[in-house]
């Protein structure tokens, strides 16, 4: 929280900076009871046992608990130092360098590239409402390629500068996904599914 509140700037008792120690208290709660009894200490396989409990299954981030529901909005408002409500490129270095530790002199290329990918190359602004979605990204992605990899900054070097990469479904489901359609809207309403919730996927031609 010392490193939240030197580089925002906030107020210890501001509704921000509040709000943000709770989030972490919340992460650091869960994290913490994966710890042996007694330690303030957490080791890589407990870190790792952590995330194993919460991301299986998630769709999306109401799947999540609060804290990390909330965790995405208090990252954004760390990085949004002016107070506009959307990040733009001279905030999002200073939170890479500052915030992130990444070296300045590789910041730059860094931040071009993040913001093409994350603003769909400045068709739209990095709002809250895209941050989030950039967060999903991050935790549930099903490629390194996504978005999400931009959100802390560190991980780019991990994957090539490779565009994002539709995953498709079955090649029958591509062939005829209206007769899929109708197949998941029989097994609904199906006696044997009752009160059942089908989610069902559209595949959009490139």
């Amino acid at each position: 929280m010392k490193k939240v509140l030197d580089f925002t700037g906030w107020d210890v008792d501001s509704q921000c900076a509040r709000e943000c120690h709770e989030v972490h208290e919340c992460f650091f709660h869960t994290l913490m009871e994966k710890a042996e009894k007694g330690s303030d200490r957490i080791n890589l396989a407990k870190w790792f046992r952590m995330w194993d409990g919460l991301i299986p299954g998630c769709m999306s981030m109401r799947n999540f608990p609060v804290w990390l529901r909330l965790l995405p909005k208090s990252l954004f408002r760390i990085i949004d130092k002016k107070g506009d409500e959307k990040i733009d490129a001279k905030e999002l270095a200073d939170f890479y360098v500052k915030f992130v530790g990444i070296p300045e002199g590789n910041v730059t290329s860094l931040v071009n590239y993040a913001m093409e990918q994350m603003t769909d190359h400045g068709k739209y602004p990095l709002t809250l409402d895209s941050y989030n979605q950039m967060f999903a990204n991050f935790l549930i992605g099903r490629t390194p390629y996504g978005p999400g990899r931009f959100i802390f900054g560190c991980f780019e070097h991990m994957v090539q500068r490779t565009e994002f990469q539709l995953i498709q479904g079955p090649s029958d489901i591509l062939q005829d996904p209206l007769s899929e359609f109708k197949r998941l809207q029989i097994a609904q309403h199906s006696p044997q599914t009752p009160n059942s919730l089908v989610k069902v996927k559209f595949f959009r031609a490139a």
